[in-house]
């Protein structure tokens, strides 16, 4: 009777192990995509958005997390053997943005970081507490979660700003008051 119980828990236990590992493979592979989404549209953001200082601003602040981030991705599914599975171009490649300067784009690029920003929080959320037994994967989810809600946060105090009715051209986005005031960069 043991020896039949033994074979069914190592299963169990090898069960658990690919449930855990399928998990962290597709947590770092959603991660590693949308790393390079949210870099390659932080330059196309410099390109497009005018002279929007603090779009621009926001767009080097997400440049710069989503770099550290996909350096967290890519020494984590080194540690933990697993392979990425690469990034798909079309997203960024075929982005309707890419046909818009200046406020029109600043507003679709906003919508975007917004969109894109309440998905992978709910992807991270979600994850919270999956990897008790990975104290690595549990950290990398733990410090990944504020991140992408003070982005989420960000973006939508700008979007807020640029929809408003501001003094911007929407053409060029050129102020003809000085831009967002101290108390829209502020909030």
């Amino acid at each position: 009777m043991i020896k039949k119980i033994l074979p069914i828990g190592a299963l169990a236990i090898a069960f658990a192990g690919s449930a855990w590992a399928q998990d962290a493979a597709s947590l770092l592979n959603k991660a590693n995509q949308m790393n390079y989404e949210e870099i390659e549209t932080a330059k196309l953001a410099h390109e497009k958005a005018g002279d929007n200082q603090a779009l621009m601003t926001y767009a080097d602040t997400i440049k710069g997390d989503h770099e550290a981030n996909e350096e967290s991705v890519t020494a984590l599914s080194r540690q933990k053997s697993i392979k990425l599975e690469g990034t798909d171009t079309t997203k960024v490649d075929k982005s309707p943005m890419r046909d818009l300067k200046g406020g029109a784009f600043n507003e679709a690029y906003l919508a975007d970081q917004v969109q894109g920003h309440k998905e992978a929080l709910s992807d991270f959320e979600h994850a919270r507490g999956q990897f008790k037994s990975d104290p690595d994967m549990d950290l990398y989810v733990e410090q990944s979660i504020p991140v992408l809600q003070a982005h989420l946060k960000m973006a939508e105090n700008l979007k807020r700003h640029v929809g408003a009715g501001s003094t911007e051209n929407p053409a060029n986005n050129k102020s003809t008051t000085g831009g967002m005031g101290a108390s829209a960069r502020n909030e």
